[in-house]
């Protein structure tokens, strides 16, 4: 009886072909994924948006960023009219602790939304080195404004560009970079607007200002 097998050449010819395809197909599955928390990110920070917004009108103010939390008006905001939710001491308070309010008393949302793209060393960590973004601990979104109650200059409000008018707040993630930026090690991150023409995986923070639509101009610093 006759048998027939592959020949050594044909073999060598199927693997190239699968790697060949695994080559084309990889990097586009992964191209996807990116893609798909980028969008992620801005739905995210829609909704908080949004949920900022209905805290406003029902409260008349912002929310309490790490550049007020240590004023006077800025824990008497957290004491009395957010109810104390979110009181944290400064050396602990991190930034889930900052938009904390946005789910109690009053749910405007379910839940605080995790960074997709936060690095790996900041993520699921009950502690926290302080709520400054970049620092262990900080897996949410960033939050930070130009609050009409600060008496005197807003160090948040001068780094942007354009600079936030007095009532803008800004909203700012981890880009898809993160990881390989931080690579485990403490520390602020560039504030570069992430913008996928750079490349799908480049440096870069995912952003959008109070009124929605991503940031897209360079910023002068940031924290």
């Amino acid at each position: 009886m006759k048998q027939h097998a592959f020949t050594l050449i044909e073999l060598l010819i199927v693997v190239a072909i699968i790697g060949i395809l695994s080559s084309i197909a990889v990097p586009n599955f992964l191209n996807a994924q990116v893609r798909a928390k980028v969008a992620r990110s801005y739905a995210d920070m829609r909704t908080t948006s949004t949920a900022i917004e209905q805290l406003r009108l029902d409260r008349g103010v912002l929310l309490v960023d790490f550049w007020d939390d240590d004023t006077d008006w800025g824990r008497k905001r957290i004491r009395d009219v957010f109810r104390g939710v979110g009181d944290e001491p400064e050396a602990t308070r991190r930034q889930i602790h900052v938009l904390a309010p946005l789910t109690s008393p009053i749910a405007y949302l379910s839940s605080i939304p995790k960074d997709p793209f936060a690095p790996k060393f900041m993520q699921a960590v009950s502690g926290g080195e302080s709520e400054r973004f970049g620092l262990r601990g900080n897996d949410v979104y960033y939050y930070a404004d130009n609050d009409p109650a600060q008496n005197g200059p807003d160090y948040g409000a001068t780094q942007y560009e354009p600079p936030l008018r007095e009532g803008d707040y800004i909203l700012y993630a981890f880009g898809p970079a993160a990881e390989a930026m931080y690579g485990g090690a403490t520390g602020v991150r560039y504030g570069i607007p992430y913008d996928a023409s750079n490349g799908i995986v480049s440096i870069g923070d995912i952003m959008m200002r109070s009124g929605g639509g991503p940031v897209r101009s360079n910023l002068r610093g940031g924290r």
